[in-house]
C-alpha cells in the first residue's frame, strides 16, 4: 500500500513538471499576474491603514484656554469618552444640554460588554451598592407562534448576559464619573454650533446662551436625532427606529422573570420586552425596527407604536398575563432609534468623530445600543489619545477610530441586519429556536443569550455545528407546523 501511494504521488509530481514545461509562458503569465494582484492589494491595504506618524499639533501647541477635545452630549458614548480622554491625560469639555440627574427613555438593559466597561470605570459598583442595577438569570423569549422558553443562563455563562439599570440612574452616574475623572462637564450647554478654523485647526463650539468653548477634536454625541450631524451634513436623514417605556410599580404584576422578549409576528422584526429592575420594578418596552432600504418590513410603521403598545398590555396572550389586570404603570415615553448607521455618511472627518446613536450604532436585529456606545466612546478615546501624541488629527489617523469600531462591533451589523430582514419573511426562524431551547434547556438559551448580548459575533450562527443545529430545528419546525397542524398559540385576545 505504501509503495502504491509513494508510486501515485511521484506520477502526479511528474504531471505537473511536464504541464509547466509545456505550457512556461502561460504559467509564467499567471504567476505574474497573481503576484501583482497580491502586490497590489497589499499596497492598497496599507495606504488605506497608514496613520501619520507626526502632525502640526503637537500637546504643546494647544492655547491654555482650549481643549483637546469637546466632546457634544454626556450620555453614555459621550461620557464614557470623556472619562478615558481624562484618565488618558487629556484635557476634556463635556457638554450636555440637560442637568443630571435626566431621564433618558430607553429599554434600559445594559449587556455584557457595557457591564465590562462599567466595572472598569467603578460606575458597576456603586450602582450595585445603591441598588441602581438588576442583574438578570431568568430569562427567554416568545416565538412569533407562542413557543416560549425561560431559562437560567447564568449558570452556563457564569455571569449574568445583561443588567437593567434606569437610564435616569446609569447617565448620571457615568457622567458625573467622567467628572471625578477630570473631564469639564458642562450641564445645560445646549451646542447650536459648531466651526472649524483650519488655520488654528480648533473648533469652537457654541450654546445657545451664547457660551463658547474651543477644541482640536469635536466628538458629536448627541442621540440618535443628532441635530449637530444633520445640522452640518454629516447625516442625511432622521431616524426610523422607534420604542416606547413604561416603568410598572413593584408588586401589581405577575411577572416571576428577569428579562423575557416578546416577537409577536405583527411587528416583526421588532419585539416587545419586559425587564425586572430592583424593588421588583419592572420596565415594559415596545421595539419598532427598520429593516431594508425602505424602512420598515411589511405593515408596520412607526405610527403604530402607541397602538401596539397598548393593545400589547391589554391583548397580547403573554405580555398581559405577565403584567397581570391591573398593572400600576407610568404613560407611555417614545424614543427614536438610529440602527446600523442609517443615513450617516460617515463617522469621521479631519478633527471630528461621531459616536454612539449619533453614529446609529444600534444593533440592527435587537435595537441594542448601550454597550455599542461605550465601546465606541472608548475606542474614540484611545483613539484620540494616539493622536495627541502623534500630533496629527487628520481624517486619516482619525479613520483608526472607525476601524476600532468596526472590529468591535460594527462587523456585525451587515449579518444583523440580514437576520432581521430574514426573521420578518420567515417567523419560522424563532420558532425553530424556541423549540430548540425547549428540547436543550439552558445549554441552547446560553448560546442564544451570548449573541443577542454581543458576547459572540452573529457569525456564530454560521459554525457547522449551530448551523446544522438550527438546520434541523428549521426542518422539524416546519414539519409540525405545516404537515401536523401544529397551532398558532399567539393571537391577540378579543
Amino acid at each position: 500500500m505504501a509503495s502504491q501511494a509513494t508510486e501515485a504521488i511521484t506520477k502526479a509530481i511528474d504531471e505537473v513538471k511536464d504541464f509547466v514545461n509545456k505550457n512556461q509562458k502561460e504559467v509564467a503569465i499567471g504567476a505574474g499576474v497573481t503576484t501583482v494582484a497580491l502586490a497590489a492589494a497589499y499596497a492598497w491595504r496599507k495606504a488605506a491603514n497608514y496613520v501619520p506618524s507626526s502632525g502640526p499639533y503637537p500637546p504643546n501647541t494647544l492655547p491654555s484656554d482650549a481643549y483637546d477635545a469637546v466632546v457634544v452630549g454626556a450620555g453614555p458614548s459621550g461620557a464614557v469618552c470623556g472619562y478615558f480622554l481624562a484618565k488618558g491625560g487629556a484635557k476634556v469639555a463635556l457638554l450636555d444640554k440637560e442637568k443630571f440627574p435626566r431621564d433618558k427613555y430607553c429599554g434600559d438593559a445594559v449587556c455584557t460588554p457595557a457591564i465590562r466597561i462599567l466595572e472598569e470605570m467603578g460606575v458597576l459598583k456603586e450602582l450595585v451598592a445603591h441598588n441602581e442595577a438588576h442583574f438578570a438569570d431568568a430569562g427567554g423569549f416568545v416565538s412569533p407562534s407562542g413557543i416560549s422558553y425561560i431559562g437560567v443562563s447564568k449558570q452556563k455563562l457564569g455571569q449574568a448576559a445583561a443588567c437593567a439599570v434606569k437610564r435616569i440612574n446609569l447617565d448620571n452616574r457615568v457622567a458625573k464619573n467622567a467628572a471625578k475623572a477630570g473631564a469639564d462637564l458642562k450641564e445645560g450647554f445646549e451646542v447650536t454650533e459648531a466651526k472649524f478654523d483650519k488655520a488654528s485647526g480648533l473648533w469652537t463650539v457654541t450654546s445657545a446662551s451664547g457660551a463658547v468653548v474651543k477644541g482640536r477634536v469635536l466628538v458629536i454625541a448627541d442621540g440618535a436625532t443628532s441635530k449637530l450631524a444633520m445640522k452640518m451634513g454629516y447625516c442625511t436623514e432622521p431616524p426610523k427606529g422607534v420604542c416606547s417605556r413604561a416603568f410598572v410599580e413593584g408588586g401589581s404584576h405577575n411577572t416571576n422573570f428577569d428579562g423575557v422578549c416578546f416577537y409577536p409576528r405583527w411587528s416583526l422584526p421588532g419585539y416587545a420586552a419586559i425587564f425586572r429592575h430592583p424593588n421588583d420594578e419592572l420596565g415594559f418596552c415596545y421595539y419598532l425596527i427598520p429593516c431594508g432600504k425602505e424602512g420598515y418590513c411589511g405593515e408596520v410603521k412607526e405610527s403604530d407604536l402607541k397602538r401596539l403598545h397598548e393593545e400589547a398590555i391589554k391583548k397580547d396572550p403573554f405580555i398581559s398575563q405577565a403584567l397581570g389586570p391591573n398593572p400600576k404603570m407610568e404613560r407611555m415615553k417614545v424614543a427614536s432609534l438610529r440602527v446600523g448607521g442609517q443615513g450617516l455618511l460617515g463617522t469621521v472627518d479631519d478633527h471630528l468623530m461621531i459616536v454612539g446613536d449619533a453614529a446609529g450604532h444600534i444593533d440592527p436585529l435587537t435595537g441594542e445600543g448601550i454597550h455599542t456606545a461605550m465601546m465606541g466612546g472608548k475606542a474614540a478615546a484611545q483613539t484620540i489619545l494616539d493622536m495627541r501624541r502623534t500630533g496629527d488629527f487628520s481624517k486619516q489617523s482619525c479613520k483608526q477610530y472607525e476601524r476600532r469600531w468596526q472590529h468591535l462591533f460594527g462587523h456585525d451589523f451587515f449579518l444583523s441586519q440580514k437576520m432581521a430582514e430574514m426573521v420578518w419573511k420567515y417567523p419560522i426562524l424563532l420558532d425553530a429556536v424556541a423549540s430548540e431551547m425547549q428540547r436543550k434547556g439552558d445549554a441552547m438559551m446560553s448560546k442564544w443569550a451570548e449573541i443577542m448580548t454581543n458576547m459572540r459575533p452573529k457569525t456564530y450562527f454560521l459554525r457547522p455545528d449551530i448551523a446544522a443545529t438550527l438546520g434541523i430545528a428549521i426542518v422539524r419546525e416546519f414539519v409540525e407546523q405545516k404537515v401536523f397542524g401544529k397551532p398558532n398559540r399567539y393571537q391577540l385576545k378579543a
